[in-house]
């Protein structure tokens, strides 16, 4: 997370744009994380 912003333990929205990032590079989008999740109970 820190190479998205030296404010990322302090800044909800640092941690939702990495958040957005990693969902949509590992799975695709946000839907077909939470797909993957409620399929396998796990991300």
């Amino acid at each position: 997370m820190a190479a998205d912003g030296a404010d990322w333990q302090t800044d909800a929205t640092t941690q939702i744009e990495w958040a957005l990032q990693y969902m949509n590079t590992t799975y695709g989008s946000p839907n077909q994380a939470w797909a993957f999740w409620q399929a396998n109970n796990w991300y």
